[in-house]
């Protein structure tokens, strides 16, 4: 299959390994050094074990010179999205899947879904409707990550876990199919790819872990696990993880609550800044409405009150304001 991976940076470099490992024709959209080191010396990946994979990819900062692909995964950021895939327009209008892998609620979230018998207002995700008629919603595919990867260098990816899962779900169940049939293409021993009929649970089941340290991190500057073993700030970080979960029982997903004291267990979470955190300090556009806003949403629409996610968010928007990763308000 011809592959293109829009992102080439952690997780997109990892994918586009596993990729070419499988005998895909990979492109890659990548930028400055990572883009220059890729062309010059192909796309290194490097396994836990030290091993190191070298992949000759196609590197491109203009997808839109490539020819038609049977795939399309994104690992961009969500204030990028739209963007990038304008400039793909042409390669997305022959039924091509574009599976969305990023942080937060997927831009197609509402599609054939009904929560308490209304369909949520998922406006802020795309607020003129670009993503919408760009992609089809056959052909709209989301992806929840579980895989530990970084860029050491330009043109090198470290992975940093043994078993890599990636969940995949489609928005209608003709995109699923179409989805299913590729499969067993994409598996490797180090990575494995599973097809959920809603991608809505697995999303949120992520999405609580990234609301309970992301906006203290922005805040505070620390690391996951400090966040979640800090005395003072970890009542705050439950309190976020227990209105998601509320937002999320609304929408017909119980049981998420369950989690909370494996989250919040001593010792628990990553010595490392989650994304919005690491955005913030390199004054780069935030995921805070997918992540944030778009839980508030919810809840308002639902009647879940969010009290502690609604102060914190005016606190997060002006540090990222203040960072220039988030638009001004308006006067």
């Amino acid at each position: 299959m011809r592959i293109l991976v829009l992102g080439a940076g952690a997780v997109g470099g990892f994918l586009a390994g596993v990729f070419h490992e499988k005998g895909h024709d990979v492109s890659v959209l990548a930028r400055g050094p990572h883009l220059a080191a890729i062309k010059s010396g192909g796309l290194r990946v490097r396994n836990p074990d030290g091993h190191v994979i070298t992949c000759a990819v196609t590197a491109t900062d203009t997808p839109g010179d490539l020819g038609p692909q049977d795939l399309i995964l994104t690992t961009l950021k969500a204030p990028a999205l739209a963007g990038v895939l304008t400039s793909c327009a042409h390669l997305l209008r022959r039924g091509t899947p574009v599976i969305t892998a990023m942080n937060g609620v997927f831009w197609w979230y509402g599609t054939g879904f009904s929560a308490g018998g209304q369909t949520p207002d998922c406006t802020r995700l795309d607020p003129d409707g670009t993503l919408a008629n760009l992609v089809p919603a056959d052909q709209a595919v989301g992806m929840v990550i579980h895989s530990t990867n970084q860029v050491l260098e330009p043109g090198l990816i470290q992975n940093r876990s043994a078993r890599n899962r990636f969940v995949i779900g489609a928005a209608t169940p003709a995109g699923a199919d179409q989805i299913r049939a590729m499969l067993p293409s994409l598996q490797t021993p180090s990575a494995r790819f599973e097809l959920e009929y809603d991608l809505r649970r697995p999303m949120w089941h992520k999405l609580l872990r990234n609301l309970s340290t992301a906006p203290a991190s922005v805040l505070t500057g620390g690391m996951a696990y400090e966040v979640l073993n800090d005395p003072d700030t970890k009542p705050v970080a439950r309190a976020l993880f227990l209105e998601g979960a509320a937002v999320a029982q609304a929408h017909g997903f119980d049981g998420l609550s369950d989690d909370v004291d494996k989250v919040f267990a001593p010792g628990a979470g990553a010595h490392q800044k989650p994304s919005m955190s690491q955005d913030v300090d390199l004054g780069r556009p935030m995921e805070i409405d997918t992540l944030l806003r778009i839980v508030q949403d919810f809840g308002r629409q639902a009647g879940v009150p969010t009290p502690t996610l609604d102060v914190v968010i005016g606190l997060v928007i002006l540090r990222a304001r203040l960072a220039g990763g988030y638009p001004q308000a308006s006067p």
